[in-house]
């Protein structure tokens, strides 16, 4: 348990110095090795009317340049690393001095379109940077106080997360309801149980994250640690999900009283949490921000698209075997349903999240959030779907509270075995049903 508490604070404390900030109000202090380093980015929404801002206290021991570069042929994407100091800044739309402790102010605007601007801090005059302590602010020219504070690449995602957190709100509160139905038929299985606590895992993710980009409308700042904490319970929820479905598929409590491979199955789960969790940790911290909008465009993002496709083909074939094998006609069309939805499910996030690459940059970001979104909202309640109709079916589908509880006790499993094996035979099969 302490263990295992250690190891969550570690994944805890990575992502957190890892987490990059999205706009923008940075504060604290900022050293680099280098004489020259990119700062941070943001979007400018056009407009006729009103002005992009930055403004910036720092305190530092020596005068430093702040350069300006936007997304247009010849400026930021022309930096390259073998390009000395000063031939970076000669490329920038505008370079300013930034002087110890002096507030200073940069006015931004795009009439006909939006534009991505990059910032870099340099002393050329030294090999690298220190920055004791800084105040940057950088705001959008909306109208909308709740809007202002995001970069024009992230419009919407509040809204976006106020959205689905009710959807998801809702649908746990479905489920919750449906566990104490069955909770009073004494039928509340593990599968429903383990369903039950993913899904109030997902919704708690969801919430972090809500109260984190509210509070960054407002102040530009957030809670870091709150959405990075929901991001864990995010990544949580959905390694439980694959396993869920990965144990779905193999027949578990349907047409199996016993996890078949068990050992060598959770052995397996445990390495791949590990690695999903490296390749999330990864992805965060090996993304390059000055060139790449979302994590799927390093190596490491699109590692976790290759692993969740090792998954979907597990899946797929593990959920053919059982259909194969089943008895009832219940069963069979269950895992048909399963199989199909639940295939296009895995499949369906690295398929857009290819097409995104097609989409403009400033809008990648929100239409691959947007995807997953959807997607998980779908997949909980085609879940909620399949097990609602159960009720009347119970025993057909699965095994009773007792049966469950046994194999929770610890019996023997090569005795199961030899029970579920015997089961299968026609006459076990016609004492199963005058009992039922």
């Amino acid at each position: 348990m302490h263990k295992s508490l250690k190891f969550l604070s570690v994944i805890l404390l990575i992502l957190l110095i890892s987490n990059p900030s999205t706009a923008l109000r940075l504060e604290g202090s900022w050293k680099r090795s280098t004489n020259w380093d990119y700062f941070t980015r943001f979007c400018f929404h056009k407009s006729s009317q009103s002005y992009g801002n930055i403004s910036w206290i720092i305190e530092t021991k020596k005068p430093l340049v702040l350069s300006f570069y936007d997304d247009q042929k010849g400026s930021w994407d022309s930096i390259t690393n073998k390009d000395s100091c000063t031939l970076k800044n000669n490329k920038a739309k505008t370079n300013r001095n930034v002087y110890n402790k002096v507030l200073s102010y940069e006015k931004f605007s795009d009439i006909k379109e939006s534009h991505m601007w990059y910032f870099s801090l340099s002393d050329c005059n030294s090999d690298s940077i220190t920055i004791e302590n800084m105040q940057v602010h950088i705001w959008n020219p909306m109208s909308s106080k709740w809007r202002q504070e995001f970069s024009c690449d992230q419009q919407g995602i509040l809204a976006l997360e106020v959205v689905f957190f009710i959807f998801f709100l809702i649908i746990t509160f479905v489920q919750i309801f449906l566990s104490v139905k069955l909770h009073r038929m004494k039928e509340f299985h593990t599968i429903f149980r383990f369903f039950l606590y993913l899904i109030i895992l997902r919704t708690g993710g969801l919430l972090m994250s809500l109260v984190h980009f509210g509070s960054f409308a407002q102040n530009g700042i957030g809670s870091s640690g709150l959405f990075v904490f929901g991001s864990v319970i995010d990544i949580i929820s959905e390694i439980g999900l694959y396993l869920l479905l990965v144990l779905l598929a193999f027949g578990w409590t349907i047409t199996l009283k016993v996890i078949p491979y068990k050992k060598t199955l959770f052995s397996g789960s445990l390495i791949i949490l590990l690695i999903y969790v490296i390749l999330i940790i990864a992805a965060y911290t090996v993304i390059d921000y000055g060139t790449q909008y979302i994590t799927f465009e390093a190596v490491p993002g699109i590692l976790l698209l290759i692993f969740r496709i090792f998954i979907c083909i597990l899946f797929c074939v593990c959920i053919i075997k059982s259909y194969s094998k089943a008895k009832e006609t219940e069963q069979k069309t269950f895992f048909k349903k399963v199989g199909i939805f639940y295939g296009l499910w895995f499949i369906l996030v690295p398929i857009f999240v290819f097409i995104s690459f097609a989409i403009p940059d400033l809008y990648r970001e929100i239409f691959t959030t947007s995807c997953i979104l959807i997607f998980d909202f779908l997949a909980y309640a085609f879940m909620i779907y399949l097990l609602w109709p159960t009720l009347s079916k119970l025993k057909k589908l699965g095994f009773t509270t007792e049966e469950a509880q046994e194999l929770k006790s610890g019996s023997d499993w090569a005795a199961l075995a030899d029970e579920v094996e015997s089961s299968s035979t026609p006459s076990s099969n016609s004492e199963e049903d005058e009992k039922l």
